[in-house]
């Protein structure tokens, strides 16, 4: 990571931080899953995401961070997540040959016998560090509705993991349907392999089907550039 870096990232997420003031959101951040969860648990619908799952992952303070959003109300409105993957000395396609049983998506009875991960050829040639970004939830608010503000917020990640790691690259799955409305690309994302994983729910004929966007780091730094009010509504 450079100074540059550095010094863009940090007036970006300062940016961030003010416009979610202004929608009275306040931003919580940390790297203490086991108080991720237990929050998650007590204020959110849906369950913890099985890759930031402290029960299941041993993910140590310079692994992974967080953010929360808390309305003045003292309601969470916000959450999302990103961790280090361990991808050393292989592909990003090859971790995920042997690793995708360990993103489902939440809440489901996923039957893995037919459940499948298919990388495409940009999964295949991605080495290096890799930060995973999941977790994603916005609470379904009218005062929130149709102003840009979690995408606004998804970028925070991006901008935090580039400070943070500088990784070589920054991935995340997203349901084929919201894929095709271009959530990625609202959230900052620049590039898409389609039909990644498929989902099979033990009671469902069809598969769920998700898409993985990604970035590399001259994206990130690229998003940077890119005024983050431009994405507010």
């Amino acid at each position: 990571m450079t100074i540059h870096d550095s010094f863009e990232g940090a007036l970006y997420v300062a940016t961030i931080v003010t416009l979610a003031e202004k929608y009275g959101i306040r931003l919580e951040s940390g790297s203490d899953f086991d108080y991720y969860a237990e929050t998650i648990a007590a204020h959110r619908p849906q369950p913890i995401g099985v890759p930031f799952d402290p029960n299941l992952n041993a993910i140590h303070p310079d692994d992974g961070f967080w953010f929360l959003g808390w309305d003045r109300d003292g309601r969470l409105v916000f959450t999302q997540a990103v961790r280090l993957l361990r991808i050393e000395g292989q592909s990003l396609a090859d971790y995920f040959r042997d690793q995708y049983v360990a993103f489902p998506p939440a809440g489901l009875p996923i039957d893995f016998d037919r459940s499948f991960y298919s990388p495409g050829p940009s999964a295949r040639r991605m080495t290096g560090t890799c930060a995973y970004h999941g977790d994603v939830w916005m609470i379904s608010d009218p005062a929130y509705r149709g102003t840009g503000m979690s995408s606004i917020l998804a970028r925070l990640a991006l901008a935090t993991a580039l400070m943070t790691w500088s990784p070589d690259h920054m991935i995340g799955f997203i349901i084929k349907k919201l894929a095709f409305k271009g959530l990625g690309e609202r959230e900052g994302y620049m590039h898409s392999e389609p039909a990644a994983l498929s989902w099979y729910a033990k009671d469902r004929p069809d598969p769920m089907v998700a898409h993985m966007c990604w970035m590399n780091r001259d994206d990130l730094r690229y998003l940077l550039t890119i005024p983050a009010e431009t994405v507010m509504a």
